[in-house]
């Protein structure tokens, strides 16, 4: 299932939206029967890396080569990523420090049931996320 346009690329299209607002307004645009998603912070280039990568730690980030930017995964009720709730932490905490950027959907499932595996891997750059 693709993401419509408006979940896209939330916290671009409203400048003083903090990161939590856009995951929230993010969260409530779901399909209920979503399972997976992938999802990209981009931050602004004068953010400090290591500041974020030690906030959002829990969140098993993966870091975009090139650009100040990391993906993470979100599991809904089961499979791999992390938890809603961990990534509001999160994005929360990152606001608190002032820390600001855009949070992008890349990808999300819906409809999927679990059989023996733990979650999609996606395929991104010729690796697997």
């Amino acid at each position: 299932m693709e993401p419509d346009s408006t979940a896209n690329d939330l916290s671009a299209s409203r400048d003083a939206q903090t990161l939590a607002a856009a995951w929230t307004d993010l969260t409530i645009r779901l399909p209920e029967d979503w399972s997976d998603l992938l999802v990209e912070v981009e931050l602004r280039p004068e953010e400090s890396y290591e500041l974020v990568a030690s906030i959002v730690s829990l969140l098993n980030p993966e870091r975009c080569v090139g650009r100040p930017a990391f993906l993470f995964r979100v599991g809904h009720t089961f499979g791999y990523g992390a938890a809603v709730s961990t990534v509001n932490r999160c994005l929360h905490l990152l606001d608190e420090r002032g820390v600001r950027g855009r949070l992008h959907l890349l990808n999300l499932l819906a409809q999927r049931r679990p059989l023996e595996t733990q979650g999609p891997v996606w395929r991104i750059g010729g690796r697997s996320l």
